[in-house]
């Protein structure tokens, strides 16, 4: 096997903004590092400034195989989402999802909007651009959940991110993220009952769905909201992060998971994933299945979901890297077979 070049985004120490889940990239470039070594595989890991900053790498590096774990840019999420059309234009690969479907998925009202058209269930919602209202005329009374479009990590989601429409809760909320995010918000109906995560994983064009994982959330208290926020995603030690344990494989029907496997295989062809990724999903109290997102080379580390389900399947983390290389591998010689054929 040739040499791996790991790829992470720079973070930026000055800027003290949900700086637990920034940093959560080092967590991920130390496991894939360690895999790496495991295997035998000479790797080296660089942080990576800007777009800018890749070119002049591509140039340089004498590396052709790429283990993308860029998150973010400062001050661009959608940046990131070029580094697979990037590597490909210089004759590299990297691992992981292309530039159309991480740049389909950045943004959550995109992406329903795509599952919607594919006939896939989602819950019903609006994107509010920023310094304008919640246009009310178009929801209906009840419970929804108000967030960024753009972000990841449950960054700007949290106990108030749940609000009854109409209210002034949710109208500061929508002025918040814009002020915060300088991004639309999304304002979506809440799914009250059982929150999944799907785990997908593609090898040399066979995708394989992994055991599906249940968020517990029979600890919480009835006035708290049942949602994986920013807190219990990132924040050890409290109350969210230590009450949100996963069950794999969830207890589910089989006819009910089926359903669920079946949905996210359409949410990933709708998305045209590949790699790997992770779908999630509400149950209501009918136990009817809505999609909430696609995250498209979503986190890796250790500790993580995804982690969670190779465990459960079982395929060890070593495989599981080997197989998105394989992967990149594929697809960089077909890439160049079809360059030598002049595109046909």
């Amino acid at each position: 096997m040739e040499s791996v070049l790991v790829l992470y985004n720079q973070i930026d120490p000055s800027d003290p903004a949900f700086q637990e889940s920034r940093t959560g990239v080092l967590e991920q470039v130390k496991a894939v590092l360690d895999a790496l070594d495991k295997l035998g595989i000479e790797a080296e890991a660089l942080a990576v400034e800007n777009l800018q900053h890749l070119v002049s790498l591509l140039k340089l590096r004498k590396e052709k195989l790429f283990f993308n774990l860029i998150e973010e840019f400062p001050g661009s999420v959608r940046d990131a989402c070029a580094v697979p059309a990037l590597c490909e234009a210089f004759g590299a690969e990297c691992t992981g999802n292309g530039t159309e479907a991480l740049f389909l998925a950045q943004d959550k009202a995109r992406t329903r909007a795509i599952l919607t058209a594919a006939g896939l269930p989602c819950p019903v919602g609006v994107s509010v651009e920023p310094g304008c209202p919640i246009p009310l005329e178009r929801l209906k009374k009840g419970t929804y959940i108000i967030k960024p479009a753009c972000s990841d990590a449950s960054e700007g989601i949290g106990e108030d991110s749940v609000v009854k429409i109409p209210s002034q809760q949710a109208a500061q909320k929508v002025k918040k993220i814009h002020r915060e995010f300088h991004q639309a918000a999304i304002v979506e109906q809440f799914i009250p009952s059982r929150e999944l995560n799907v785990s997908i994983i593609e090898t040399c064009g066979k995708v394989r769905i992994l055991p599906l994982a249940e968020i517990d959330f029979s600890a919480f208290p009835k006035e708290k909201p049942r949602i994986v926020d920013y807190q219990a995603k990132w924040v050890k030690g409290s109350f969210a992060y230590e009450h949100t344990p996963r069950i794999i494989p969830a207890p589910l029907e089989e006819p009910l998971a089926k359903k669920i496997r079946t949905l996210a295989l359409q949410a990933w062809r709708a998305l045209d994933c590949r790699g790997y990724a992770r779908v999630d999903f509400r149950l209501d109290e009918k136990n009817r299945p809505f999609l909430l997102e696609i995250n498209p080379n979503p986190d890796i580390s250790p500790d993580a979901g995804f982690a969670a389900a190779l465990a459960a399947a079982p395929i060890p983390y070593e495989r599981f890297i080997w197989m998105m290389l394989q992967n990149a591998i594929h697809i960089r010689t077909r890439n160049a077979l079809t360059a030598q054929n002049g595109g046909a």
